[in-house]
């Protein structure tokens, strides 16, 4: 244990790779994740009170994971305020539940103010609220173990709980299923289909109106890249690419799916994936790039992560986008010179926009917002970054300076920070975590599970009876407003269906500001 005690680093280590195993560990349908290297880090500090590490590896974790939770969620969080509200209000609702939850039941049970606010961060699996409620108790001193205790009684509570209210929802999918359970959603699919009749459309108009794209346009036995003012005419063999009930629609209303895939021949006109690594173009919509106009070529798809996207004009582009063009073949050299295709360059943790975008969330976290009754609400290390970041995400870039980093880089360093904040808010609170459960262990596990089902009763009755949800996007609402990966990756594994992973990205980045502040607000008021 002196090893421990004299080197940081080992602890830091040894907690961040003994954790992720421990993390990995299935016990039945629950794994904790990243709150592994939490339960080692506090394991070793309860052994020895002297296991620590220093408070900079606290402050920089913390902003670091802020940072990158709002980078990330910025697109988003502006599109779920503007067209999903009716979630983001179930949300903000279960959420106002559980800190009512928290602060009547914690003082009835007699827990300070820090207990009772980590409790509802650890039950709303928010580290980013912890933090915050940590600084703003600390006030510039050393930080309290209280939160931290409480956060750490409530994480696995919530994950077991979560997990059972998604297996409900499941189940209640299968026993009375809606309209939307039986609605697929539809793969993306590349199609030739024949014009008959005289449309009245150009390519352009086509793909506005079936949201889909055309890449290639046969006519007269002759292929060219279909470009935007192309009139098209009967007999006109097109090349589609649109999701499968999309083409079933464009069959019924144009004309009819040919047995040839003219899109295979590659003699003349070839396609091929492309990385977009030009950080110039990153943050620009797709038209602004004049690829038809420049090298007369279509993007017809995009792959971000492992989701597929149609290509539509006002897609937003960023750094490590696998662009599906085509084109001349003697053309495709220069369009992939144009947008870079390079994965080193793709995989740049862009120093400008992050070390910037730090640096205007550490100055807004010297400010402190004057609060009715007397209180100051300070911003801090924690919530200041993740305000910029999910303005900076949003903006894309300003000027030459480009704000977003590629998705591989963000959730490395999201995941990585995270960890490390875990391990040394661990450190900090082992010893205080074996008296508090002595002393009031069934107390803090009953404010567990109180904080916990409050959230989820909420969601679950709000998203499948009056929302009329079905499953898939009910199990999207429940996880990305309760923020927990475990929970969210069960339901993915048991509905793998992309509205599951459109609900937890519209919700996440609402609920994880949402908790921060209203974490803080308790601190400050009670």
């Amino acid at each position: 244990m002196q090893w421990f005690v004299d080197s940081p680093l080992l602890t830091l280590f040894f907690c961040v790779g003994v954790g992720a195993l421990i993390g990995r560990i299935p016990f039945g349908p629950v794994s904790f994740g990243p709150a592994g290297a939490l339960f080692v880090a506090l394991a070793l500090s309860a052994i020895d009170e002297d296991v620590a590490l220093p408070q900079i590896v606290t402050n920089l974790s913390l902003c670091v994971f802020c940072y990158m939770v709002g980078i990330a969620a910025g697109p988003s969080f502006v599109r779920a305020l503007r067209t999903g509200w009716k979630p983001v209000l179930v949300s903000v609702v279960a959420i106002i539940a559980m800190a009512g939850t928290a602060l009547g039941l914690g003082k009835a049970l007699g827990f300070d103010i820090g207990t009772i606010a980590g409790a509802f961060a650890g039950a709303g699996t928010a580290t980013a609220a912890l933090g915050a409620v940590q600084q703003q108790l600390a006030d510039g001193g050393e930080i309290p173990p209280e939160p931290a205790i409480g956060y750490a009684v409530a994480y696995p509570i919530t994950v077991l709980l979560t997990i059972l209210a998604c297996a409900y929802l499941i189940g209640a999918g299968r026993r009375r299923p809606t309209a939307e359970d039986r609605e697929k959603i539809a793969p993306i699919v590349i199609r030739t289909l024949e014009i008959v009749g005289e449309p009245d459309l150009t390519v352009h108009g086509f793909g506005e109106r079936y949201d889909a794209v055309v890449s290639r346009l046969t006519r007269d036995g002759s292929t060219v890249v279909a470009h935007d003012a192309e009139q098209l005419k009967a007999g006109d063999l097109l090349t589609v690419t649109a999701r499968e009930d999309v083409v079933d629609a464009l069959v019924t209303d144009l004309g009819r799916q040919t047995g040839d895939e003219f899109w295979r021949d590659r003699s003349d006109i070839d396609f091929r994936r492309i990385i977009m690594s030009n950080r110039t173009h990153a943050g620009r919509q797709l038209h602004e790039l004049r690829l038809e106009e420049r090298f007369d070529a279509v993007v017809s798809r995009v792959r971000r992560g492992d989701v597929d996207l149609i290509a539509t004009p006002d897609l937003v582009l960023q750094t490590g986008d696998r662009l599906r063009v085509t084109a001349p073949r003697d053309r495709l050299a220069d369009v992939a010179a144009d947008l870079g295709d390079s994965e080193r360059t793709a995989g740049d943790i862009n120093p400008i926009g992050l070390g910037l975008g730090l640096t205007i969330g550490l100055v807004l976290a010297f400010v402190e917002i004057p609060m009715p009754g007397g209180g100051t609400l300070v911003l801090g290390t924690a919530t200041a970054p993740l305000i910029a970041g999910v303005v900076l995400g949003a903006l894309g870039r300003t000027g030459p300076i480009v704000w977003t980093l590629p998705g591989n880089v963000s959730n490395t360093l999201n995941q990585f920070t995270l960890m490390v904040f875990l391990v040394a808010v661990g450190t900090g609170a082992g010893s205080g975590l074996v008296d508090a459960l002595a002393d009031d262990g069934l107390q803090l596990v009953l404010l567990g599970v109180a904080i916990s089902a409050a959230h989820a009763l909420i969601c679950v009755f709000a998203l499948r009876s009056l929302l009329q949800y079905g499953t898939a996007r009910a199990l999207g609402g429940l996880t990305g407003s309760q923020l927990n990966p475990a929970p969210y990756a069960y339901a993915m594994g048991k509905v793998p269906d992309q509205r599951v992973a459109l609900g937890y990205a519209v919700l996440f980045p609402v609920s994880m500001i949402i908790k921060v502040f209203i974490a803080q607000m308790m601190v400050v008021y009670f």
